[in-house]
């Protein structure tokens, strides 16, 4: 059954539907949520929430811009965020715009001696990148790990495709400066 059909069925009083959706997503929805949200339970809360907020704008789902999962994903996107704003967490940032990288790529492998500094160079890029903000750390593990398109990543954020191109871009920069440093 479509998203769009199965969401009508629910619309009409087969809410046993909404379990199935539940069902098929609840884990990855967590997972999703642990990416911004550091405390298991605290994710577990968000990740619930974003069921109850899902449940509740059943009626907002259009489905011609978004699949259903990619609509739960910016509900988890911005539940996320707003249990952080409240949380307020302590952020090492790693700002900094000198010295940009040559190429979007090209930058880790120019600092790629011989393969046995290699798990020393990914340890300094988790490092890197456990130190950014929840925020920029999501959208580089939707981006590069989950390898999401752009455009369901705008879906996700409710941001500009140039705003999330300029961003990655700038996290790349920061990543950059903070591997080269340690190299």
């Amino acid at each position: 059954m479509s998203d769009k059909a199965q969401i009508s069925q629910i619309l009409n009083g087969k809410t046993e539907y909404f379990r199935q959706i539940v069902e098929q997503y609840s884990d990855s929805i967590y997972a999703f949520v642990c990416r911004m949200v550091s405390q298991p339970q605290d994710a577990e809360e968000v990740a619930e929430d974003v069921f109850v907020k899902a449940y509740q704008h059943l009626a907002d789902f259009k489905g011609e811009d978004a699949t259903l999962w990619t609509w739960l994903r910016s509900i988890a996107y911005n539940e996320s965020l707003n249990h952080l704003r409240i949380q307020r967490p302590t952020i090492i940032s790693i700002d900094d715009d000198d010295g940009p990288p040559d190429t979007d790529e090209g930058w880790l492998t120019a600092a790629q001696g011989d393969n046995e500094n290699k798990d020393y160079r990914i340890e300094l890029l988790n490092q890197a990148i456990d130190h950014l903000t929840p925020d920029d750390r999501l959208l580089i593990e939707l981006f590069y790990y989950d390898d999401q398109p752009i455009k369901d990543i705008v879906q996700i954020t409710g941001q500009s495709q140039p705003n999330i191109l300029t961003r990655l871009y700038r996290i790349r920069k920061r990543l950059h400066k903070e591997i080269t440093k340690h190299l």
